[in-house]
Protein backbone atom coordinates (compact mmCIF):
# COMPACT_ATOMS: atom_id res chain seq x y z
CA UNK A 1 0.00 0.00 0.00
CA UNK A 2 1.52 3.65 -0.85
CA UNK A 3 2.23 5.98 1.64
CA UNK A 4 -0.51 8.09 0.32
CA UNK A 5 -3.22 5.25 -0.30
CA UNK A 6 -2.09 4.74 4.11
CA UNK A 7 -2.41 8.94 4.74
CA UNK A 8 -6.76 8.97 3.30
CA UNK A 9 -6.99 6.05 5.13
CA UNK A 10 -5.96 7.46 8.43
CA UNK A 11 -7.33 10.76 7.17
CA UNK A 12 -10.82 9.23 6.70
CA UNK A 13 -10.60 8.02 10.22
CA UNK A 14 -9.64 11.12 11.53
CA UNK A 15 -12.35 12.84 10.02
CA UNK A 16 -14.59 10.77 11.22
CA UNK A 17 -13.84 10.80 14.81
CA UNK A 18 -13.17 14.92 14.61
CA UNK A 19 -17.03 14.46 13.65
CA UNK A 20 -17.64 12.42 16.64
CA UNK A 21 -15.35 14.64 18.86
CA UNK A 22 -17.08 18.84 17.44
CA UNK A 23 -19.74 17.92 15.02
CA UNK A 24 -21.62 15.20 16.39
CA UNK A 25 -24.74 16.31 13.70
CA UNK A 26 -22.59 16.04 11.12
CA UNK A 27 -21.26 12.09 11.47
CA UNK A 28 -24.94 11.53 11.99
CA UNK A 29 -26.08 12.46 8.68
CA UNK A 30 -22.79 11.05 6.91
CA UNK A 31 -24.14 7.53 8.19
CA UNK A 32 -27.04 7.99 6.80
CA UNK A 33 -26.04 8.78 3.12
CA UNK A 34 -27.47 6.30 0.89
CA UNK A 35 -25.93 4.76 -2.70
CA UNK A 36 -28.30 7.05 -4.16
CA UNK A 37 -27.63 10.40 -2.36
CA UNK A 38 -24.24 10.56 -4.26
CA UNK A 39 -23.33 10.09 -7.77
CA UNK A 40 -19.81 10.11 -9.18
CA UNK A 41 -18.84 10.96 -12.63
CA UNK A 42 -15.15 9.61 -14.01
CA UNK A 43 -12.55 11.35 -15.47
CA UNK A 44 -8.83 10.91 -16.51
CA UNK A 45 -6.91 12.05 -13.82
CA UNK A 46 -8.87 12.55 -10.38
CA UNK A 47 -10.28 9.80 -8.37
CA UNK A 48 -12.52 10.95 -5.93
CA UNK A 49 -14.60 7.88 -5.64
CA UNK A 50 -11.31 6.09 -3.86
CA UNK A 51 -11.90 9.25 -1.12
CA UNK A 52 -15.19 8.51 -0.69
CA UNK A 53 -13.91 4.64 -0.15
CA UNK A 54 -12.13 5.58 2.49
CA UNK A 55 -14.67 7.68 4.43
CA UNK A 56 -17.05 4.44 3.87
CA UNK A 57 -20.00 6.66 2.11
CA UNK A 58 -21.40 4.65 -0.29
CA UNK A 59 -22.18 6.25 -3.97
CA UNK A 60 -23.05 5.58 -7.36
CA UNK A 61 -20.62 5.53 -10.15
CA UNK A 62 -21.74 6.88 -13.62
CA UNK A 63 -25.60 6.39 -13.05
CA UNK A 64 -27.85 7.93 -15.64
CA UNK A 65 -27.69 11.87 -15.25
CA UNK A 66 -31.29 12.25 -16.85
CA UNK A 67 -33.17 10.03 -14.07
CA UNK A 68 -30.37 11.11 -11.50
CA UNK A 69 -31.82 11.50 -7.77
CA UNK A 70 -29.09 12.46 -6.21
CA UNK A 71 -28.25 15.46 -3.54
CA UNK A 72 -24.99 15.39 -4.81
CA UNK A 73 -22.91 14.44 -8.04
CA UNK A 74 -19.14 14.58 -7.86
CA UNK A 75 -17.25 15.29 -11.61
CA UNK A 76 -13.89 14.02 -11.60
CA UNK A 77 -10.92 16.46 -13.92
CA UNK A 78 -10.85 14.98 -16.84
CA UNK A 79 -9.74 16.18 -20.48
CA UNK A 80 -13.47 16.35 -22.15
CA UNK A 81 -16.98 15.66 -21.27
CA UNK A 82 -20.49 14.32 -22.98
CA UNK A 83 -22.44 17.55 -24.13
CA UNK A 84 -25.55 15.43 -23.29
CA UNK A 85 -23.95 14.69 -19.83
CA UNK A 86 -23.43 18.49 -19.56
CA UNK A 87 -26.52 19.79 -19.94
CA UNK A 88 -28.44 16.99 -18.09
CA UNK A 89 -25.98 17.69 -14.84
CA UNK A 90 -26.79 21.44 -15.33
CA UNK A 91 -30.65 20.60 -15.16
CA UNK A 92 -30.29 18.85 -11.99
CA UNK A 93 -28.83 21.67 -10.51
CA UNK A 94 -31.15 23.89 -11.83
CA UNK A 95 -33.55 21.11 -9.82
CA UNK A 96 -31.60 21.46 -6.83
CA UNK A 97 -28.79 19.16 -6.85
CA UNK A 98 -24.94 20.18 -5.09
CA UNK A 99 -22.54 19.92 -8.06
CA UNK A 100 -18.79 19.33 -7.22
CA UNK A 101 -15.86 19.22 -9.84
CA UNK A 102 -11.99 19.59 -10.00
CA UNK A 103 -9.47 20.62 -11.79
CA UNK A 104 -9.42 20.47 -16.20
CA UNK A 105 -13.69 20.35 -15.29
CA UNK A 106 -13.18 24.36 -14.92
CA UNK A 107 -13.57 25.32 -18.73
CA UNK A 108 -14.53 21.61 -20.17
CA UNK A 109 -17.58 21.27 -18.16
CA UNK A 110 -18.73 24.45 -15.46
CA UNK A 111 -18.13 26.96 -18.02
CA UNK A 112 -20.26 25.21 -20.32
CA UNK A 113 -22.76 24.41 -18.32
CA UNK A 114 -22.98 27.39 -15.73
CA UNK A 115 -22.01 30.25 -18.39
CA UNK A 116 -20.51 33.66 -16.66
CA UNK A 117 -19.62 32.43 -13.72
CA UNK A 118 -16.05 31.12 -13.98
CA UNK A 119 -13.26 29.80 -16.30
CA UNK A 120 -9.85 28.81 -16.92
CA UNK A 121 -7.18 31.60 -17.18
CA UNK A 122 -5.60 29.40 -20.11
CA UNK A 123 -2.51 29.25 -18.26
CA UNK A 124 -1.32 26.00 -16.54
CA UNK A 125 0.36 25.81 -13.11
CA UNK A 126 3.53 23.47 -12.41
CA UNK A 127 4.28 20.22 -10.39
CA UNK A 128 4.16 22.20 -7.76
CA UNK A 129 2.72 22.84 -3.62
CA UNK A 130 1.15 26.36 -2.75
CA UNK A 131 -0.21 27.50 0.37
CA UNK A 132 -3.54 27.94 1.08
CA UNK A 133 -5.84 30.77 3.03
CA UNK A 134 -9.76 29.59 3.74
CA UNK A 135 -12.43 32.59 3.51
CA UNK A 136 -14.49 32.96 6.55
CA UNK A 137 -17.14 30.72 7.51
CA UNK A 138 -15.81 28.70 4.25
CA UNK A 139 -16.09 24.98 4.57
CA UNK A 140 -12.24 24.45 4.47
CA UNK A 141 -12.26 27.53 7.29
CA UNK A 142 -11.99 24.88 9.85
CA UNK A 143 -9.59 22.07 8.76
CA UNK A 144 -7.05 24.75 6.67
CA UNK A 145 -5.83 26.16 10.46
CA UNK A 146 -3.28 29.37 9.07
CA UNK A 147 -1.41 27.91 12.44
CA UNK A 148 -1.20 24.45 10.66
CA UNK A 149 1.14 25.54 7.29
CA UNK A 150 -1.50 24.83 5.53
CA UNK A 151 -0.88 23.77 1.67
CA UNK A 152 -2.44 22.27 -1.66
CA UNK A 153 -1.00 20.50 -3.80
CA UNK A 154 -0.85 21.22 -7.82
CA UNK A 155 0.21 17.83 -9.32
CA UNK A 156 1.36 19.42 -12.61
CA UNK A 157 -0.72 21.46 -15.35
CA UNK A 158 -3.69 22.42 -13.01
CA UNK A 159 -6.09 25.26 -14.63
CA UNK A 160 -6.32 28.62 -12.77
CA UNK A 161 -9.80 29.73 -12.03
CA UNK A 162 -10.40 32.99 -13.04
CA UNK A 163 -14.31 34.21 -11.74
CA UNK A 164 -16.39 35.95 -14.28
CA UNK A 165 -19.37 37.14 -12.15
CA UNK A 166 -17.69 38.17 -8.83
CA UNK A 167 -21.05 39.08 -7.16
CA UNK A 168 -22.59 35.45 -8.09
CA UNK A 169 -19.37 33.66 -7.32
CA UNK A 170 -17.89 33.29 -3.67
CA UNK A 171 -14.38 32.58 -2.94
CA UNK A 172 -13.85 29.99 -0.88
CA UNK A 173 -10.27 29.53 -0.85
CA UNK A 174 -7.26 31.44 -2.00
CA UNK A 175 -3.16 31.47 -2.13
CA UNK A 176 -0.96 34.10 -2.05
CA UNK A 177 1.48 31.51 -3.84
CA UNK A 178 -1.34 31.37 -7.04
CA UNK A 179 -1.30 35.21 -7.29
CA UNK A 180 2.43 35.70 -6.97
CA UNK A 181 2.72 32.87 -9.86
CA UNK A 182 -0.16 32.97 -11.93
CA UNK A 183 -1.93 36.58 -11.28
CA UNK A 184 -4.93 33.71 -10.23
CA UNK A 185 -4.80 33.65 -6.18
CA UNK A 186 -8.24 31.11 -6.35
CA UNK A 187 -8.38 28.11 -4.72
CA UNK A 188 -11.84 26.93 -4.89
CA UNK A 189 -15.31 29.01 -5.03
CA UNK A 190 -19.10 28.32 -5.00
CA UNK A 191 -22.15 29.53 -6.26
CA UNK A 192 -26.19 29.06 -6.17
CA UNK A 193 -27.48 27.79 -9.86
CA UNK A 194 -30.98 27.98 -9.80
CA UNK A 195 -32.03 25.64 -6.76
CA UNK A 196 -29.07 23.95 -6.46
CA UNK A 197 -24.83 25.06 -5.66
CA UNK A 198 -21.74 24.57 -7.60
CA UNK A 199 -18.33 23.57 -5.70
CA UNK A 200 -15.13 23.96 -7.75
CA UNK A 201 -11.40 23.51 -6.75
CA UNK A 202 -8.06 23.37 -8.20
CA UNK A 203 -6.29 20.31 -8.64
CA UNK A 204 -7.54 16.91 -7.42
CA UNK A 205 -9.17 15.72 -4.76
CA UNK A 206 -7.25 12.12 -5.05
CA UNK A 207 -3.63 13.50 -4.36
CA UNK A 208 -0.66 10.85 -5.58
CA UNK A 209 1.99 12.05 -3.26
CA UNK A 210 3.20 15.10 -1.12
CA UNK A 211 6.06 17.10 -0.27
CA UNK A 212 7.48 18.18 2.75
CA UNK A 213 7.98 21.87 2.27
CA UNK A 214 9.23 22.52 5.66
CA UNK A 215 11.34 21.08 8.59
CA UNK A 216 7.20 20.83 10.43
CA UNK A 217 6.19 19.29 7.63
CA UNK A 218 8.33 15.73 8.31
CA UNK A 219 6.97 15.94 11.69
CA UNK A 220 5.42 13.05 12.51
CA UNK A 221 1.18 13.20 10.78
CA UNK A 222 -0.06 12.90 15.04
CA UNK A 223 1.06 16.76 14.65
CA UNK A 224 -1.72 17.81 12.12
CA UNK A 225 -4.50 15.52 14.08
CA UNK A 226 -3.94 17.62 17.05
CA UNK A 227 -3.09 21.17 15.21
CA UNK A 228 -4.68 20.96 12.23
CA UNK A 229 -8.12 18.77 13.18
CA UNK A 230 -7.91 19.48 17.25
CA UNK A 231 -8.58 16.00 18.01
CA UNK A 232 -7.95 14.94 21.30
CA UNK A 233 -5.40 13.08 22.85
CA UNK A 234 -7.71 9.91 23.05
CA UNK A 235 -8.79 10.46 19.94
CA UNK A 236 -5.66 10.28 18.09
CA UNK A 237 -5.11 7.18 19.48
CA UNK A 238 -8.55 5.32 18.68
CA UNK A 239 -7.61 7.05 14.79
CA UNK A 240 -4.06 5.13 15.08
CA UNK A 241 -5.16 2.11 16.51
CA UNK A 242 -7.89 1.44 14.07
CA UNK A 243 -5.63 2.62 11.43
CA UNK A 244 -3.14 0.22 12.27
CA UNK A 245 -0.45 2.53 12.17
CA UNK A 246 2.23 3.78 14.75
CA UNK A 247 2.43 7.59 15.22
CA UNK A 248 5.34 8.49 13.14
CA UNK A 249 4.50 6.19 9.97
CA UNK A 250 3.12 9.24 8.07
CA UNK A 251 4.91 12.58 8.45
CA UNK A 252 2.67 16.02 9.06
CA UNK A 253 2.56 16.77 5.24
CA UNK A 254 0.84 13.59 3.95
CA UNK A 255 -1.66 13.84 6.75
CA UNK A 256 -2.34 17.56 6.03
CA UNK A 257 -2.75 16.89 2.20
CA UNK A 258 -5.23 13.69 2.42
CA UNK A 259 -7.06 15.06 5.46
CA UNK A 260 -7.66 18.52 3.59
CA UNK A 261 -9.57 16.90 0.20
CA UNK A 262 -11.17 13.92 2.60
CA UNK A 263 -12.68 16.79 5.38
CA UNK A 264 -13.80 18.80 2.41
CA UNK A 265 -15.65 15.65 0.51
CA UNK A 266 -17.03 14.53 4.13
CA UNK A 267 -18.45 18.32 4.55
CA UNK A 268 -20.20 18.69 0.86
CA UNK A 269 -21.57 15.59 1.55
CA UNK A 270 -23.42 16.37 4.79
CA UNK A 271 -24.25 19.96 3.16
CA UNK A 272 -26.10 18.63 0.27
CA UNK A 273 -27.78 15.39 2.31
CA UNK A 274 -28.35 17.54 5.04
CA UNK A 275 -30.05 19.80 3.16
CA UNK A 276 -31.97 16.76 0.89
CA UNK A 277 -32.98 15.49 4.31
CA UNK A 278 -34.23 18.90 5.42
CA UNK A 279 -36.90 19.55 2.45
Amino acid sequence: MSNMQTAYNVAALAVRERFQEQYPEALTILNQVRKQDIAVYSGAYDKVEKVLQCLQIPYTMNPDAKKLKAAIAFVNCSGGYNSQLITNLAQQVENGMWLVSSDWALGYFIAKAFPNTVTNTNRATGDEVISVEASLNSLWSDVVVLGADPQWWLEGSSHPIQILNPDKVRIEASSHDLLRRYDAPVVAVSFDWGKGHVFHVISHFWCRRSRTLTPRHQNPGTDFLKAGMKLSEGGIQKVLQKGRIQANTLNFAQIQSAATATELIAQLCVKAVGKLAMK
